[in-house]
């Protein structure tokens, strides 16, 4: 029982730098997806909003034009490079920034899945806080286990409590004293 108090004790631990190591990469996480943000915001662009994908060119580079919502809430249509792994489909949501000077020239980003940084830092985020709380449960249970145990006194070997025999007789196996 006491071996399972240290593998909890064990398991907490490596939970909790578990869970620090995945909340730092949540945070470089984010930073990167400041930077980028940063980055477009430096060069004249806005966003990043739902734009729907109305029609995509197989040049190279990929041009794709999608209809999207500013952020003054007016409907807008753009057309400009595409950024990511697979070229969207006609009618795909991807995120989209918009110059701000000439709302028609755009940049999509279309990262599926836990390809863009945000959605990362999130996922990241949520699994650090799974594993410190696992792993302090864990921790403290261990240490409280091993501190508040139930303590086993030795065990003593079963034997006669009183040597038998006649009475005034020493027990058997004794050798006789002279008095």
């Amino acid at each position: 029982m006491k071996a399972l108090k240290i593998v909890g004790i064990v398991l907490g631990i490596l939970l909790l730098l578990t869970g620090g190591g995945l909340a730092a990469g949540s945070v470089l996480a984010n930073k990167g997806q400041a930077a980028f943000q940063e980055e477009l915001t430096n060069s004249g662009y806005d966003g990043p909003v739902e734009g729907t994908v109305q029609s995509v060119s197989q040049s190279n580079p990929i041009v794709v034009t999608v209809n999207y919502t500013d952020s003054q809430g007016k409907q807008q249509t753009g057309q400009g490079a595409f950024a990511g792994g697979q070229p969207p489909q006609v009618g795909d949501t991807v995120s989209t920034y918009y110059n701000t000077s000439n709302p028609s020239q755009v940049v999509v980003v279309n990262l599926p899945g836990l390809g863009d940084l945000s959605a990362i830092a999130n996922a990241l985020r949520t699994a650090a806080i799974s594993c410190l709380i696992v792993g302090s449960v864990l921790l403290l249970a261990g240490i409280l286990g091993l501190a508040l145990g139930k303590k086993q006194p030795a065990a003593v070997p079963p034997g006669p409590m009183y040597p038998t025999g006649p009475p005034q007789q020493p027990p058997a196996g004794y050798p006789a004293q002279p008095y």
